[in-house]
């Protein structure tokens, strides 16, 4: 895929040295209060480009920095909320009072039959 992003721009670049050296006349360009830009018409069409997409590139640039950031930051809070779902809880240990313990000192004796006979 590098390989045709390089053909690409050097095609590019090829077809701009054509053109320009075809086309490398004086322009005239009016501006405001009759000043008057005379240039190249090839390096009038860069600095046309460049106001072009300089600016859309900057803000596409921004977004998906800012879209990255916001894609880092939930990814974060999904693996954090995994751990700790996935987490046991911990299992709460009866405490036993003192009321509750078995006394066996008291009765020493052996415990009396079940069935009893009449």
């Amino acid at each position: 895929m590098q390989f045709l992003k390089t053909l690409v721009i050097i095609m590019l670049v090829v077809v701009f040295i054509v053109f320009a050296y075809n086309n490398w006349q004086a322009v005239t360009v009016d501006l405001w209060g009759g000043l008057q830009l005379v240039t190249k018409l090839p390096v009038l069409l860069v600095f046309t480009f460049l106001a072009g997409f300089l600016p859309l590139w900057a803000y596409h640039r921004t977004t998906s920095w800012r879209m990255k950031r916001r894609i880092t930051t939930l990814e974060a809070n999904q693996a954090r909320a995994a751990m700790a779902a996935s987490a046991p809880a911990p299992v709460p240990v009866p405490v036993q009072t003192p009321s509750e313990t078995p006394d066996i000192s008291i009765n020493d004796q052996e415990p009396e039959s079940a069935l009893r006979s009449v």
